[in-house]
């Protein structure tokens, strides 16, 4: 069950890439100036480990909603990963909230291919019966739960999904999906159209699976300083995506990206591969622009018939970046008193 929260909320999420005392005051001004949420990426090359991160956020705050953003299935054990979501839920007071996905940088760094649909499907079954402090088929073949926890613990799953598959499977399983498909008006509608027709498909109410958008930020009074902030990040989401749905330069683009895209760079503010990042596809998967401008974006966003969240993701602090607290500032003072 989903906690209830308020109906335009906005989450943010933070790169590892900071010492954990820095991404902790991040996590404390976001709370401060009203974000209902604080979502960790979880790429071990890439950012500080997720769950030491998580921790020190939690015991820095008290309101604030804090998840993995996101993890993935294959470099934990399903047990491991409900244990450390059960802790933290704990630690935290019930503020916990698992996010999932088939993995992105944290694999592909490794040199390994993200998850199928199904592995993740039959990690989540399991991961989500031990948080609700029930016995399982575990993953080596024994049948066991976490012997602490005296019943459920309430923390919600959210599927990331960039693709129709994953938007479905999210509809279909989880108390809540995550689209990494854009901001556009119908891009929007289509992905939550997905998610309504998974839900269907499990006889449930699509109204009980809470939908959320993480889009890239960019705040600038320069509107192309504002769209630079966020080119890179624009850039990693059409990484998955179906390029069915463009033609032309965007087309040629995306199709140069993904024989170019250095994974090694996607927590990076100047990877080469951000640089060439056509206006037209940021304009489509990315809020970046002047105060107004990013008023009036985030508006059109949540007011998106089913979506009550936007996960808002800087690009991270480096040359070229603005860094996450003057941003926070920045929405706080120019932004969130329009919404």
């Amino acid at each position: 069950m989903i906690a209830r929260r308020p109906a335009r909320s906005l989450g943010l999420a933070l790169w590892g890439t900071e010492p954990i005392e820095r991404l902790v005051a991040h996590a404390k001004l976001a709370e401060e100036i009203g974000f209902e949420s604080v979502w960790v990426i979880d790429s071990q090359l890439l950012c500080r480990e997720v769950y030491v991160t998580l921790t020190a956020i939690a015991l820095a705050t008290s309101r604030i909603h804090i998840g993995t953003g996101v993890t993935q299935p294959s470099t934990r054990l399903p047990s491991v990963t409900a244990s450390a979501m059960a802790s933290l839920n704990e630690l935290s007071g019930g503020r916990a909230m698992l996010g999932i996905g088939t993995g992105f940088s944290s694999l592909r760094t490794l040199g390994m291919e993200p998850a199928k649909l199904a592995e993740l499907e039959a990690y989540l079954t399991v991961t989500r019966a031990l948080l609700r402090g029930e016995a399982t088929r575990l993953e080596g073949g024994a049948h066991g739960g976490i012997d602490w926890l005296s019943g459920p613990t309430g923390v919600p799953a959210y599927i990331a999904a960039s693709g129709p598959r994953m938007t479905r499977a999210a509809g279909r399983i989880a108390d809540g999906a995550i689209l990494l498909q854009g901001v556009s008006p119908e891009l929007l509608a289509r992905g939550r159209g997905l998610v309504d027709e998974g839900a269907r498909q499990a006889g449930r109410d699509p109204a009980d699976v809470d939908v959320s958008v993480w889009s890239g930020i960019g705040l600038a009074d320069d509107p192309k300083a504002a769209r630079d902030q966020v080119r890179g990040r624009v850039a990693g989401a059409v990484m998955n995506v179906d390029t069915s749905g463009f033609d032309g330069p965007e087309q040629d683009f995306i199709a140069a990206l993904r024989g170019t895209y250095d994974y090694t760079k996607h927590a990076s503010p100047s990877a080469s591969h951000a640089a060439h990042t056509p206006d037209s596809l940021v304009g489509r998967y990315a809020i970046a622009g002047t105060a107004s401008e990013v008023s009036a974006q985030l508006s059109s966003v949540l007011d998106q018939p089913g979506i009550g969240r936007v996960i808002l993701t800087p690009q991270v602090p480096g040359p070229g970046s603005l860094p996450v607290d003057v941003l926070l500032r920045g929405l706080a003072r120019d932004v969130l008193p329009r919404l």
